[in-house]
């Protein structure tokens, strides 16, 4: 095969760029016969008008303007066995001259068959259904608050349409790779039937590896596992979507479990002893066509354990659910959702709140280009830290496109 000049590798890429077609996917650079590179970007925007704390404890308005995702994405394709996929993500920089970009994927991908795909490297673990839905087919403007509960995404809770900390656990709890992880994950996906559709997920992975515990010896392992259900048309990739604009009809049924031992030190009475991880989460969704549009549900009840490890853990563990829905027609979506989480604080009701969400969308071009209105009111059962309120509310405006 003749080597592709730089000059010409750029003038095809920015070609390919230019000549993109209406879907999710980017533009495709031929190598070779079985080869091909595929390039990506998104970008989403927002305009966020929200209650910040004043001096006097009461809040304060304010409006800001925040990229949320810029990324590059780039798929490399070797064969049909044999692929790699790097993505970046845009950082704010701390000294205030800009964004810095990181990797956030860098996997490789061997797939044997449809039933047995095999991911390793810095990529998605299947800790419930939103942590694998596309953040380019996000209905509600972003994920529910509670997603954020699992280990690699900060044990938390996040409001402002997921721009805010409710709550966080101690530093040394969260994984050593934010929201990603390193590992190996075992994934299949395949049809019973014309209406039955069944994918699994099966994984191992760094999660938390704390070489300074006295007690934890560091090297123990996060394990994950999900398995879905679809009836009428298929999920079939690893990622789902929050809603498919009408483009199918299904009902699916997921579960999915985590662990990981010896997280982190823990005190009992008198005795050093160690702490272990567990999450899990149940999940449903729906979409189907009426009238005119299509009507799309989700909802999911999740626990998490941390053995009460210390105050901040007892306060971020606990057990929630949300609700989502929306009804797309003529390009148009209103949605409405509502979360609730339980914490097992040791003392009073920090880390419990209840929040709800509404609001609508237009699709210039389906999930390529679409506009986002939408508000929200968090309630918090104590009040907010260092604040005289427990409740707040935030009005958003988002720009998003993705190819």
């Amino acid at each position: 095969m003749m080597k592709t000049p730089k000059l010409a590798l750029v003038a095809g890429i920015a070609v390919g760029l230019l000549a993109s077609g209406p879907t999710l996917a980017g533009a495709k650079l031929k190598i070779d016969d079985d080869s091909y590179i595929d390039l990506g970007a998104r970008v989403q925007s927002q305009i966020i008008q929200q209650e910040v704390a004043g001096d006097n404890g009461s809040w304060n308005d304010d409006t800001d303007f925040k990229v949320r995702r810029a990324r590059f994405r780039l798929n490399l394709v070797v064969n049909d066995m044999v692929s790699a996929f790097i993505q970046t993500d845009a950082s704010d920089d701390s000294g205030g001259t800009g964004s810095d970009m990181r990797v956030i994927d860098s996997y490789v991908l061997l797939k044997f068959n449809n039933w047995a795909q095999l991911f390793t490297g810095e990529h998605m673990a299947p800790s419930s259904r939103q942590a694998l839905t596309s953040s380019a087919a996000l209905m509600t403007i972003d994920r529910p608050g509670l997603t954020y509960k699992n280990l690699s995404w900060g044990l938390r809770s996040l409001d402002r349409f997921a721009n805010g900390t409710i709550s966080q656990t101690s530093d040394n709890l969260g994984a050593d790779n934010a929201v990603r992880d390193v590992g190996a994950t075992l994934f299949g996906s395949g049809s019973f039937s014309d209406t039955t559709h069944l994918k699994y997920y099966a994984g191992m992975y760094d999660g938390v590896q704390d070489a300074s515990s006295s007690v934890a010896d560091g090297n123990k392992l996060r394990f994950a596992g999900r398995v879905q259900l679809n009836l009428f048309d298929a999920e079939p990739g690893y990622f789902n979507s929050s809603t498919y604009l009408g483009k199918k009809k299904t009902v699916g049924f997921g579960l999915s479990v985590e662990s990981q031992d010896e997280i982190q030190d823990k005190t009992t009475g008198t005795t050093l002893d160690t702490a272990d991880y567990s999450y899990w989460e149940a999940d449903a969704f729906i979409e189907w066509p009426m009238g005119d549009g299509a009507f799309t549900a989700e909802a999911a009840y999740s626990d998490l354990d941390l053995d009460k490890a210390d105050a901040s853990a007892a306060q971020a563990q606990g057990s929630g659910f949300y609700v989502q829905a929306g009804y797309y027609i003529n390009q148009w979506q209103p949605w409405v959702e509502y979360e609730e989480w339980d914490g097992d604080a040791l003392s009073g009701d920090l880390g419990n709140y209840n929040l709800y969400r509404v609001g609508v969308s237009y699709f210039f071009k389906g999930q390529n280009a679409n506009v986002k209105l939408g508000f929200e009111s968090t309630d918090l059962d104590e009040d907010y830290s260092g604040t005289t309120e427990n409740s707040r509310n935030t009005f958003l405006l988002g720009f998003y496109t993705t190819y």
